[in-house]
């Protein structure tokens, strides 16, 4: 009876140090997820070769220009990543087409790679909150790039605009009416800073850099910006490089001009 009893504690004594050990390497195991690549006209080389290439350029604003200038022309694809808070997310890379918030992620993240495998790992930890590939904590919303612990990138708009930045504290994901833009998602109020546009002056527009992150800021209840792209600056002016439904396919178009008739401009930064 005592070598039972003695087996038995023994048992335990092992489970219990099996869990312990477990949760205490869990987070350098490698994380399982399902995946979707269309890689299209590309291929794993192709794309290894991109930041290569990329990694020879000086600061991420010229690698940010460089990699966000192979997908001009790029057909415009709406709702790519689709899913819900019921279905299983997968890692999706599809460079068949790019919406305005995919084509960011794919640039930023080929910035943070050395080669595909690391893009794909960048990818997760862009679009995702904790580099957790699930619906909930895809970052839904432009605002969620420089809010949390894991930020993508810093929030410049008011050292960009200065006074004519202005704050606006907005209930993100819920309507006008209370119902929410993207059920299974909780609500959060944040503040938004934003520059209206009839306020974007020369001076603001030369503190703009190449590789700046911008958004088009919404005046709908539940929603920071309508609209994303990048900031180029050319001998002409500075653009917004974007993956645009009008135009259907990723391109420059002059910033200035762009934002008219539209409520205003955010700008985030990396590095």
């Amino acid at each position: 009876m005592n070598r039972i009893i003695k087996n038995l504690f023994l048992v335990i004594v092992i489970v219990i140090a099996a869990k312990f050990l477990l949760a205490v390497f869990a987070k350098d195991l490698p994380t399982v997820h399902a995946e979707k690549i269309v890689l299209a006209d590309w291929t794993e080389q192709s794309i290894e070769s991109l930041v290569k290439q990329a990694g020879l350029k000086d600061g991420s604003g010229a690698k940010i220009e460089f990699l966000s200038k192979s997908f001009l022309e790029t057909p415009y694809a709406l709702d790519t990543l689709g899913g819900k808070d019921t279905e299983k997310e997968k890692l999706t890379i599809d460079l068949s087409g790019v919406d305005c918030f995919t084509y960011i992620d794919y640039v930023e993240s080929l910035r943070r790679s050395e080669n595909f495998g690391e893009f794909k790992e960048k990818l997760a930890e862009i679009r995702y909150k904790g580099g957790k590939v699930l619906w909930k904590k895809r970052r839904h919303f432009f605002s969620d790039w420089v809010n949390g612990n894991d930020r993508n990138a810093r929030d410049v708009t008011r050292q960009i605009g200065g006074n004519a930045a202005v704050t606006q504290t907005k209930e993100l994901n819920r309507r006008a009416d209370g119902s929410l833009w993207l059920p299974g998602l909780t609500v959060q109020k944040r503040d938004i800073i934003y520059i209206p546009s009839h306020k974007i002056s020369t001076q603001i527009l030369k503190n703009i850099k190449t590789g700046d992150y911008i958004g088009v800021y919404s005046d709908k209840d539940g929603l920071d910006v309508s609209h994303t792209g990048i900031a180029v600056r050319k001998d002409t002016g500075v653009y917004i490089r974007h993956a645009s439904s009008i135009h259907k396919k990723v391109l420059d178009e002059e910033l200035k001009a762009y934002m008219k008739n539209k409520p205003g401009l955010l700008v985030y930064r990396v590095n």
